[in-house]
């Protein structure tokens, strides 16, 4: 067996696994707040439109329009 090949195999794949934490952890960091912002705002929205589902469905609100 050619341990300079297994050393070489070993070397690359810790490399490996190192660069793809450190770039997870670069991702996370830069981009996990822009995606939560992203997702309140959506939830924003759809309260919103339930809200004025709610509205719109209320008989008392409807009597009053007319």
């Amino acid at each position: 067996m050619n341990i300079d090949v297994l050393i070489l195999f070993f070397n690359a794949t810790l490399v490996t696994i190192i660069s793809c934490v450190v770039v997870i952890g670069i991702l996370k960091k830069q981009y996990l707040p822009v995606i939560q912002e992203e997702e309140n705002k959506q939830r924003n929205a759809q309260n919103n439109n339930r809200a004025n589902e709610t509205i719109t469905n209320d008989p008392e609100q409807k009597e009053g329009v007319r």
